[in-house]
C-alpha cells in the first residue's frame, strides 16, 4: 500500500490554529484519520481537516422540491442550477459554523454544534433562495432540523436522531422549514430577528413509531402559508408502525417505487423466499409512496387465511366495504373501489394463490387501482411485473466489525 504525506492546518474549536502533519493511506478510495479532541472529531480527509461536532448537535437536511419536473423543464441547464443550489446553501450554512455530512444528488446534510446557529443558517438559506437570480426556474428547497445525540462514525452519522431529521424534511413543501420539538424548545427563545415559530402540531412519519411534534419558521417577507405536510396521517391508510427503520435496501426501495409510479405498471409482485424481507420492503414503500394514492394505502394481511374464496372478504373488510342483500361482494367492492386512486397492499399471497384471478377481475374494473403483493411465488396473471427481492446482506462473520458499523447490516 501506497502512503502519501500531507501537511495543512485548520482551527480547533476555540478557534487558535492547528498545525498537522501525517501520512495517509493512498488507494482508490478515500481513507480517513480520525482523531479527537475536546468535543468535536477530527476527519482528515485527502488532507483536509474538518471538525464535526459530536454529543448534542442539531442535524439539518434539505432537497429541491420538485427536482425530477426540474431537470425536465431546464434539461441540459441542471447540473448548473444544481450547482448554484449547493453554492447557495453551503454559504448560507458554513457562514453559521456548518458542517457538510454528505451531499448527494439535490439533497444536503449538514451538522451544527449549536441548535441557534441551524435555524439562523436555515433562514439565511431561505432567504438567499428566494432573492436568487435563477435561469428561468425558480427553486425551493425544504429544510427539515432535529436535535438529537447520533452516534458519530467514519462515514458520517448514525442513529434514530438521523432519520427523524431526514422524514422531517420529507413532509415539507418548497420555502419551508420544519423544526423538532426538541430543536423549538432551544431556540424559542433565540429566534433571529423577523422570525417566528408555528405550531403544526402532531404528526406520524414514516418509519417511525410515535407522532412527532412539529413547528414552522415564520420567515418575514417569505411565504408562510404551505399546503398541508406529507405526513402519513394526510391520507388514510392503515399501514402497521414499523419498531425501527429501514437499514440498507436504497436500491430495492427506489427500483419498486420506480415500478409503482408507472402508468403500465398496475400489480407488482415482490418474491421472494420466506425471511427475505419482502413484507417489510412492501411496507417501506407504500409509506414513502402515500402522497401518491390520495385515496388511501391499505395492508391487507393474508397470512391467517389458507382459503381462497376468503381473499375477497378480507380485502373489503380491511377497507370497511359493507354486505348488500342485492350485490356480491365481488360487486360491492368493485363499486368501492372504482373511481379511487388506491394502493392495496397483499401480504403473503402464496397461501392463496388460486385466488389470484380475482385481482385481474378487480383491475379491470377499477382503473385508478394498484396492487402491490408479497408472494413466496408469483401470481401467473398477464398484468403482473415481478420484482425478485435479494437476500439480506450478512456481515463477514470470520471478521466481524464494530458494533456501529454491524448494526447497519440488512439482516442484523
Amino acid at each position: 500500500m501506497h502512503f502519501r504525506h500531507f501537511e495543512d492546518s485548520f482551527h480547533s474549536p476555540d478557534h487558535r490554529p492547528v498545525f498537522y502533519s501525517c501520512y495517509l493511506p493512498f488507494t482508490s478510495r478515500n481513507r480517513i484519520l480520525l482523531m479527537t479532541r475536546k468535543n468535536f472529531s477530527y476527519l482528515a480527509l485527502n488532507g483536509r481537516m474538518l471538525d464535526f461536532p459530536t454529543g448534542t448537535i442539531t442535524l439539518l437536511f434539505t432537497d429541491i422540491e420538485g427536482s425530477t419536473l426540474l431537470l425536465q423543464h431546464v434539461g441540459e441547464q441542471y447540473s448548473r442550477v444544481l450547482a448554484q443550489c449547493r453554492q447557495v446553501l453551503r454559504t448560507a450554512f458554513q457562514q453559521f459554523h456548518g458542517r457538510e455530512v454528505d451531499t448527494q444528488g439535490d439533497a444536503c446534510f449538514f451538522a451544527f454544534a449549536r441548535a441557534t446557529d441551524a435555524v439562523s443558517a436555515a433562514v439565511a438559506a431561505q432567504r438567499a433562495f428566494a432573492s436568487h437570480a435563477w435561469p428561468e426556474v425558480v427553486v425551493r428547497v425544504r429544510i427539515g432540523l432535529h436535535t438529537g445525540e447520533p452516534q458519530r462514525t467514519t462515514e458520517g452519522y448514525v442513529g434514530l436522531d438521523v432519520h427523524l431529521a431526514a422524514r422531517i424534511m420529507s413532509v415539507g413543501h418548497g420555502g419551508q422549514v420544519l423544526l423538532s420539538q426538541t430543536t423549538r424548545h432551544l431556540v424559542e427563545h433565540h429566534l433571529p430577528e423577523g422570525v417566528s415559530l408555528q405550531d403544526l402540531g402532531e404528526h406520524r412519519l414514516k418509519d417511525l413509531q410515535q407522532k412527532s411534534h412539529l413547528f414552522q419558521l415564520v420567515i418575514a417577507g417569505l411565504p408562510a402559508d404551505f399546503p398541508p405536510l406529507k405526513a402519513l396521517d394526510t391520507h388514510p391508510h392503515n399501514l402497521p408502525v414499523q419498531p425501527t427503520p429501514l437499514i440498507g435496501r436504497q436500491r430495492e426501495v427506489a427500483a419498486v417505487q420506480q415500478l409503482l409510479l408507472r402508468e403500465d405498471v398496475r400489480l407488482l409482485t415482490l418474491t421472494g423466499p420466506g425471511g427475505s424481507g419482502k413484507t417489510r420492503l412492501g411496507l417501506h414503500v407504500a409509506a414513502e409512496l402515500s402522497d401518491h394514492f390520495t385515496d388511501g394505502i391499505y395492508f391487507v394481511n393474508l397470512a391467517p387465511i389458507s382459503d381462497a374464496e376468503l381473499v375477497v372478504p378480507t380485502i373489503a373488510q380491511t377497507l370497511g366495504v359493507k354486505e348488500s342483500a342485492t350485490r356480491s361482494m365481488v360487486e360491492q367492492l368493485q363499486a368501492f373501489l372504482q373511481e379511487k386512486l388506491l394502493l392495496l397492499v397483499l401480504d403473503n399471497f402464496e397461501q392463496v394463490v388460486s385466488a389470484a384471478p380475482r385481482l385481474s377481475d378487480l383491475l379491470a374494473s377499477c382503473s385508478h387501482l394498484k396492487l402491490l403483493v408479497t408472494s413466496r411465488a408469483v401470481l401467473h396473471l398477464s398484468a403482473e411485473h415481478e420484482f425478485a427481492v435479494p437476500p439480506l446482506s450478512l456481515p463477514d462473520l470470520n471478521h466481524l466489525p464494530d458494533l456501529v458499523t454491524l448494526s447497519q447490516y440488512e439482516a442484523v
